[in-house]
């Protein structure tokens, strides 16, 4: 089963961003560690439902000019905070293999983040995660030992309100495009289609009785952002 598993807030400044967003939602947040070879780190926001959005940015002053992934950021977030990207999860393995067959992939396996505490944990995944974002499109992850997953893990800062999971996300490009990527009808994992370019630009979450949407303008190919 396909689901959406996590959103990538890119930010100029990783603490100053997740303060901000706090600020703005109530949403806690903790710790989440830093990305080797990438010059990146994050603080990770779970939302409830297994899902949660990382707030990422650059934090190697010499990373520019050294790391593609590290280029890419920067050049997204020159005006500002900017939703880079997601990513979708499946149940199994299996399935995952299914997937990189389908889209002419491998599966990835290698460790991308450092976890506070030093825990090194590989991440399977497919396709290759900033390839796809620069195409507007989620890659695919299994985790299997869902007592790891970043979204059930204890946030430093307690949540104002309890999230619920994500209710829809507001996204670009076509349904048909989006669903011939998923394997699945789009609109089954709750996104709905704008008429834009492609990117993700809202994110609805659950709280109680009512929704509250987080809405980021969206990076595109090689790091510009759409007009309002």
């Amino acid at each position: 089963m396909i689901v959406i598993d996590h959103i990538c807030l890119a930010v100029q400044n990783v603490y100053e961003g997740s303060q901000r967003l706090y600020e703005e939602t109530g949403l806690g947040n903790y710790e989440g560690g830093w990305f080797p070879g990438l010059g990146l780190a994050n603080r990770i926001v779970p939302l409830g439902g297994d899902a949660y959005i990382e707030v990422e940015g650059v934090v190697d002053a010499y990373a520019v000019g050294k790391y593609e992934a590290a280029n890419w950021f920067n050049s997204c977030v020159a005006d500002g905070d900017v939703y880079i990207g997601w990513s979708a999860r499946v149940d199994t393995k299996a399935e995952l293999e299914a997937l990189a067959r389908r889209l002419d992939s491998e599966v990835y396996d290698s460790v991308i983040r450092v976890r506070p505490d030093g825990a090194r944990r590989p991440s399977y995944r497919t396709p290759d995660t900033i390839t796809c974002w620069k195409a507007g499109l989620p890659n695919f992850f299994c985790l299997e030992a869902m007592e790891h997953h970043p979204a059930r893990q204890e946030v430093s800062r307690p949540h104002a309100s309890q999230p619920g999971g994500i209710a829809w996300m507001e996204v670009g490009g076509t349904a048909e495009e989006m669903s011939d990527w998923l394997g699945i009808r789009a609109e089954t994992i709750g996104l709905k289609f704008n008429g834009r370019a492609p990117g993700l630009y809202a994110v609805a979450v659950r709280m109680g009785d009512r929704e509250m949407v987080i809405r980021r303008p969206a990076a595109l190919l090689g790091g510009a952002a759409p007009a309002p």
